[in-house]
């Protein structure tokens, strides 16, 4: 008879512990997850979810509906970031107003598969999903917003400025009110020459041969080695940059957050899109956060107070602006 191994009682406890901390986080924080009714995992596409966090309190017949795409540079992350308390407050009041937001997961990047161009497929999908159930979600698509936070705001870029057939995908083209871009990447191949990716491919080019492959993130993005193939890198970048998109068509009022010390996607990111979009009489906003990091690291109470106002109140004001 063959013995059945027993689970040490330490990695128990242990593990009992970090699910008490996750759990007092989420309260403590007041994480839209412990609030109000929600629906998680929800299939959309293959192997892909979702999860939808219903109104907390029913102020509307059809329900405002936010996308909202987490970040993770293309290589981590999860859906249920949307708890992580960079947003709690902005989030809760929406849903006190009668909002639901829609949280879905989307391809990463996995051993020498680049995540494109299946993470941007994988966000029309599932705007796609939504605007063919919203009868049934009771969802209203007059009043349909999308947001993206870091890799997530590429995402969300791309579906507001692309269009499905760009892609070879048959959906039609989703007509949102809104875009949300928080600190997003939104030309890959000025990140791509970024001081970030450089000392990046230094630090790497160090590492043993073995490590170097492993370690590699422009060629685990790409799916190709971009030092190697200059011109395919171009055409690369150029397919999946966000601001290439942006033309006299798009009129989808923006709101952009970042910070200037922002050492992952550079402040100057927003400064060109900003530009661009003024170019073409798009309305917008850029709210700045001095000497603030990516994943608004280093930011003080007053900044993140205001983040929440941001967001909040520029969802809020373009509902009353479509009405």
């Amino acid at each position: 008879m063959q013995k059945r191994k027993l689970i040490p009682l330490s990695f128990v406890v242990i593990a009992i512990l970090v699910m008490l901390g996750v759990i007092f986080f989420m309260i403590k924080n007041e994480a839209p997850i412990v609030k109000g009714n929600l629906e998680y995992n929800v299939p959309y596409f293959k192997d892909k979810t979702l999860d939808i966090y219903y109104p907390t309190q029913r102020k509307y017949k059809k329900s405002p509906v936010l996308l909202y795409i987490h970040g993770g540079a293309w290589i981590a992350g999860r859906k249920e970031a949307l708890n992580l308390n960079r947003f709690n407050t902005a989030f809760n009041l929406l849903r006190e107003k009668g909002y639901t937001i829609i949280s879905p997961e989307y391809t990463l990047a996995k051993e020498g598969q680049s995540p494109f161009p299946e993470c941007i497929k994988d966000g029309f999908t599932a705007t796609d999903w939504i605007v063919k159930h919203a009868d049934s979600l009771q969802l209203d698509l007059n009043n349909f917003g999308i947001m993206g936070e870091s890799a997530g705001s590429h995402i969300a870029m791309m579906n507001a400025f692309a269009n499905p057939s760009d892609f070879n995908l048959s959906y039609n083209k989703t007509s949102f009110n809104y875009l949300i871009d928080i600190y997003g990447p939104n030309d890959l191949m000025q990140l791509y020459h970024s001081q970030t990716v450089d000392t990046l491919t230094s630090l790497i080019e160090i590492l043993p041969s073995s490590l170097q492959e492993y370690m590699n993130l422009p060629q685990i993005l790409f799916g190709f080695n971009p030092q190697e193939d200059s011109l395919r890198m171009v055409e690369f970048t150029n397919k999946y940059s966000p601001i290439h998109y942006v033309n006299k068509t798009s009129k989808l009022p923006t709101l952009m957050i970042h910070g200037t010390t922002d050492r992952v996607v550079p402040f100057i990111q927003s400064v060109h899109l900003k530009n661009k979009l003024d170019d073409f009489n798009i309305k917008n906003e850029l709210h700045v956060l001095h000497d603030v990091d990516h994943a608004f690291l280093g930011v003080t109470i007053p900044q993140k107070d205001s983040i929440q106002t941001w967001v909040s109140q520029f969802i809020l004001q373009e509902y009353n602006r479509m009405k």
